[in-house]
């Protein structure tokens, strides 16, 4: 093994160590050739199966939806002894032309494109799925005697939460990000309605995203809360399925990373 494909190996392991769901689901896409990844080489039931087991890999294809099964047989891997390097073997497949050649299947159009995906790929694992750190966030720097936060109780919440999704508890892991969301709407005030009203003000100065567009997303993650099963369990709530899960987590918990930023930034933590 040469040194880039060492580096590659470690920089594979930290994502899976870091966002093991997160990196396998999409890992998992780029496989298959599915959106948002249809530049990869497109895969049927039987080419999957020939393209493990060409790899020394012997799965075949169980008539399942093709990316969950991808998705199960990458996590079946990395119970093996061996499976960050059987991740880096996969990888390279997909952009060896002999390889493909030799089992019939198309090569990569723009490989550019696809490895720059990869990469994003392993950055945004590490870096998206990290959770703030609240000891040296903005709870550690309260000014206002006036708030409801309790910042022990939002740090074990936030670290749960992650730990949660990783373990495949996904709803409770969502559940428990609403309910920081809510907790910090009362950063400023008691009062949750004039305290938003700052912290929107908070967050446009640190962003530069206009002030109406930050309340529409501050009114539109609370109706979805209580729309779907997340904070609230009635018979009349939408039942959010699997594949929701991925997407609703990442979305609150980049929103609770801008607002952490901008309250941390603001003039309320400035002595």
């Amino acid at each position: 093994m040469n040194y880039k494909q060492t580096k590659q190996l470690q920089a594979i392991k930290e994502a899976i160590r870091v966002s093991k769901e997160y990196f396998f689901d999409h890992f998992a896409k780029m496989i298959c050739g599915d959106e948002p990844y249809d530049y990869f080489t497109y895969r049927s039931s039987s080419k999957l199966t020939m393209f493990f087991q060409e790899l020394d890999l012997q799965y075949t294809h169980d008539g399942s939806t093709r990316r969950l099964w991808v998705k199960s047989i990458l996590e079946d891997i990395n119970n093996n002894s061996y499976g960050i390097k059987h991740f880096l073997r996969i990888y390279l497949a997909l952009f060896d032309e002999s390889f493909l050649k030799k089992i019939n299947q198309n090569p990569i159009v723009d490989k550019e494109k696809a490895r720059n995906a990869f990469r994003e790929l392993i950055r945004f694992s590490i870096k998206e799925s990290t959770i703030p750190k609240f000891s040296d966030s903005l709870f550690t720097d309260i000014h206002y005697i006036q708030h409801n936060i309790n910042d022990r109780y939002c740090e074990e919440l936030l670290k749960n939460a992650k730990a949660k999704f990783d373990n495949h508890f996904k709803k409770d892991a969502i559940n428990d990000l609403w309910d920081i969301f809510e907790r910090l709407k009362t950063y400023v005030y008691e009062n949750k309605k004039t305290s938003t009203k700052i912290i929107i003000e908070y967050i446009s100065d640190y962003s530069n995203i206009e002030i109406n567009d930050i309340d529409e997303k501050f009114k539109r993650l609370t109706e979805f809360g209580n729309k779907y099963n997340i904070r609230h369990y009635e018979r009349n709530k939408i039942i959010l399925n699997e594949e929701a899960y991925f997407f609703v987590f990442y979305e609150m918990l980049n929103f609770l990373n801008l607002i952490i930023e901008a309250l941390k930034n603001s003039d309320i933590n400035k002595p």
